[in-house]
């Protein structure tokens, strides 16, 4: 007798993954806002030239990515809102 392997198709839509999604979006953006937070003051306290261009680069990296997760959140936030409701 031969066995199947029957292959599950994910539906990437559901409310666990849409979930996690979410929670990820939003850690990832904190993340992001609390290393920026650091190079930040890191930079202020800096006299070094070289390293202050260092430091501006990646303040620049960090708050173009925290953008980018805070706008992932925020689209999943406009999803989760638009499911139906188990009633």
């Amino acid at each position: 007798m031969a066995m199947t392997q029957q292959i599950e198709t994910t539906d990437t839509s559901t409310w666990a993954d849409l979930s996690g999604r979410w929670f990820f979006a939003w850690r990832m953006a904190a993340a992001c806002e609390g290393a920026l937070r650091e190079v930040t003051e890191a930079r202020a306290g800096q006299e070094n030239p070289d390293r202050q261009m260092a430091l501006d680069k990646v303040s620049s990296l960090l708050h173009d990515e925290m953008t980018r997760w805070v706008r992932r959140g925020e689209a999943l936030d406009m999803i989760v809102e638009r499911m139906p409701r188990a009633e």
